[in-house]
């Protein structure tokens, strides 16, 4: 081959680069082609990694380490300075922060040997993003000052605006919002007489993060949209990606879940293209906590799994903590204790190197009740109380009132009753001024349970309707939602505990009327979280309702917002600023209260449409005047194992045990495998036709025994009209037989 080559058939060589792994290869190319070893050829190397960084990072780096072997033989500084940095930046954005650090620092020490000042000054520029990813605050600040020095006495604007990216992002990094965004501001002025595409792009973008900080939910999106069409327009696909992260990022916070997932997929698929490691990683950490929050264990399991073997490969100690700490919680929801705790150890450890001063009690809070579910109380109330110690003196009150409710049913449980007491009178204590419904359900729900107990029936009721209350306040599914395992996994229990004490009473406490609420409020709450389990949005109703309705929708996603924001300032790696939180909380107040005066100004056939709750009044009386006079209406309704009925007539009412569930269960299995053999084919069904008849008559007439024969006696006039419960569903109630009926 000529000394010389023809600039497309060099171009056409250095594209083949781009696809090389591994320097043995490289230098098998190199001996075939060797006039690329040129100055010029590592110049249009570090050259196109800038361009490829943006589109694949593998093949960027793949370039740059090229750049490096060509600059080694050439034995010339000025271009190894050049190749290292080329790799250094590639490294980065491949989520090698240590290594790009490294690369760097080597870069810097060639160019400062040399008085390449100008070159000195951008290295140290670039390297400072890495240096916060990896915590090094210190260092970036330094190299910050340092440049700015340089540049400021080489006269460079463009750089100085450049340099102020970097340092924006060291503010945004430790929280200083305000400070960020002065000097995102001052990067955009100064980029936009150059016309520098990707530098405004990613100016947009950080502006964008701040304003999600400082909940402005509207111009962060704005803000987000912008960017990804200046990004798509400039053909960078590695910032669309980004883009597109931070827009499905901004639909979580808003718990519009449906869209995030959507869009959390799509954006992990751009980034999987586009080699971008570290905004791949970060969908999976959230996809996880959505599926925590929507009760989806499994699918939060794999997907946090995968996601803290790429954070720990990448060396993100923080986020691979955090999505460890999401695998244990998605094992303790599916009661793997063993898994969870091994999980949770390993998990609070990395949160102690990092130095977080929240997680690792809130760690010792969630294994605590997982010990506490395993009847493990000697174990769980250890960890429990210096849990309630760090968060008594701590400004997460929410956590602190979980700590003595757990050590309140702690004490429950090994027969402490004053000692459960007082501790669940010290979290009603440390309820009041805090507009958390789900702590006070949890609180008000025990209260009842120790009430219970002591045979303190009035008391117990009292407490439980406070529960009731509290449950029914809840506005957001995501409204306080303290821990993610919960102490009451069944959110349906405060309505059976009221319906087994109208049960076990004379009456007095409770009517049959509002035991019967609690069977329909208790049924209408069950399909409202599985309606937000399946992850879907609140629907916003038809074209040309009011607009209180469309308000109402997006306070309940302001108040999402405000909820994450909250729970996130919370558990931040940094030291926590007690106004930041606080102005956040006085903020979700202020929207649960125009939530509230919106929703009393709302028509009531609009406001089930606007909110999904449950009918918040129940009437008898209307109920009984619909009904036929010659019918009866029989409604069921499972309390744990327990399954009671209601018989409403036009003129009473009675509810009434039946039998336990798991007996019913194990009936409509035997009829259920009966019928099954049906689907043998006609040949089975004639040969074997009267001991199958036989069988399913059998199973139906011991069905009936169980659910119709105990309420027979009450029942009045021709008609039955059944309305029933769980598994009763599949049940056919006109097949039942009761001997040759």
């Amino acid at each position: 081959m000529p000394a010389t080559l023809r600039k497309n058939s060099r171009d056409s060589l250095i594209a083949k680069l781009g696809q090389l792994s591994g320097d043995a290869a490289r230098r098998g190319f190199f001996a075939r082609h060797k006039a690329l070893i040129r100055e010029e050829v590592v110049e249009q190397l570090a050259q196109l990694v800038i361009e490829k960084v943006r589109v694949s990072t593998r093949e960027a780096l793949h370039l740059a380490e090229a750049a490096v072997l060509i600059a080694k033989k050439l034995k010339r500084k000025e271009f190894l300075a050049l190749a290292l940095r080329q790799k250094a930046n590639a490294l980065y954005s491949s989520g090698d922060n240590r290594a790009a650090i490294e690369y760097h620092e080597q870069a810097f020490r060639l160019y400062e040997s040399l008085g390449q000042w100008k070159e000195a000054a951008r290295t140290l520029s670039t390297s400072i993003q890495p240096m916060i990813l990896l915590g090094e605050y210190d260092k970036a600040f330094q190299a910050a000052e340092r440049a700015q020095e340089i540049f400021t006495r080489l006269n460079d604007p463009w750089r100085l605006a450049r340099l102020e990216i970097n340092v924006g992002n060291i503010y945004h990094r430790q929280d200083r919002f305000e400070e960020s965004i002065a000097h995102y501001e001052r990067a955009y002025a100064g980029l936009m007489p150059y016309k520098d595409a990707e530098g405004i792009a990613v100016v947009l973008s950080n502006m964008a993060v701040c304003l999600i900080s400082l909940n402005d939910f509207q111009r962060a999106l704005a803000t987000y949209q912008r960017a990804r069409s200046f990004c798509q327009q400039n053909n960078m696909p590695l910032l669309v990606a980004q883009a597109d992260y931070n827009i499905a990022y901004l639909y979580y916070l808003r718990g519009e879940y449906s869209r995030a997932i959507e869009a959390l997929y799509a954006a992990r698929r751009a980034c999987e293209a586009t080699g971008d490691a570290y905004h791949f990683a970060l969908c999976h950490l959230d996809l996880s906590d959505i599926y925590l929050e929507l009760n989806l264990s499994e699918e939060a399991r794999e997907i946090a799994h995968e996601g803290f073997l790429r954070f720990e490969k990448l060396g993100m100690g923080y986020e691979a903590a955090k999505t460890l700490a999401n695998e244990a919680t998605a094992f303790g929801q599916q009661g793997k204790t063993v898994q969870a705790l091994e999980r949770f150890a390993k998990a609070r450890e990395m949160f102690g190197h990092e130095k977080n001063l929240v997680w690792p009690w809130l760690i010792d809070l969630y294994q605590g009740l997982l010990l506490f579910h395993e009847g493990r109380y000697f174990e769980a109330r250890r960890l429990c109380v210096a849990a309630a110690a760090f968060f008594d003196q701590s400004a997460l009150p929410g956590k602190a009132v979980l700590a003595h409710l757990l050590l309140a049913r702690i004490a429950l449980q090994v027969g402490d009753p004053a000692e459960a007491q007082k501790e669940t009178d010290e979290s009603l204590a440390r309820l009041r001024g805090l507009q958390t419904p789900v702590l006070a359900y949890q609180a008000h729900l025990l209260e009842g349970q120790i009430a219970q107990a002591r045979n303190d029936r009035p008391a117990a009721h009292q407490a439980y309707l406070e529960a009731r209350k509290a449950l029914e306040a809840l506005r957001s599914r995501l409204q306080g939602e303290e821990l993610k395992i919960s102490f009451v996994k069944n959110r349906m229990q405060v309505y059976e505990a009221l319906v087994d004490l109208y049960l076990a009473g004379d009456g007095t406490e409770n009517s049959a009327e509002e035991a019967l609420a609690c069977m329909e409020a208790a049924k209408s709450r069950s399909m409202i979280e599985m309606i937000f389990q399946s992850g879907q949005s609140l629907p916003l109703g038809e074209a040309g309702q009011s607009d209180l309705v469309r308000r109402i929708r997006d306070l309940r996603e302001e108040l999402n917002w405000y909820y994450h924001r909250i729970e996130l300032e919370q558990l931040r790696p940094e030291e926590k600023s007690h106004q930041r939180l606080g102005s956040l909380q006085e903020k979700a107040q202020l929207h649960e209260k125009e939530l509230m005066r919106t929703l009393r100004e709302l028509p009531a056939h609009e406001r089930e449409n606007a909110t999904l709750e449950a009918p918040a009044e129940f009437s008898l009386a209307k109920l009984q005047a619909h009904l036929p006079p010659d019918a009866s209406l029989v409604e069921y309704f499972s309390a744990g194992d327990r399954l009671v009925a209601a018989v409403i007539t036009r003129d009473e009412i009675q509810i009434l045990p039946v039998t336990v569930l798991s007996r019913v269960a194990h009936f409509l299995q035997l009829l259920r495998f009966q019928l099954s053999k049906f689907r043998m084919g006609n040949e089975y069904v004639r040969r074997f036709e009267e001991p199958l008849l036989r069988a399913t008559h059998s199973h139906l007439e011991a069905l009936y025994g169980e659910l119709i024969a105990p309420l027979r006696p009450f029942f009045q006039g021709k008609h039955l009209i059944v309305v029933p419960h769980g598994p009763l569903h599949f049940l056919p109630f006109h097949a039942l037989r009761n001997g040759e009926e």
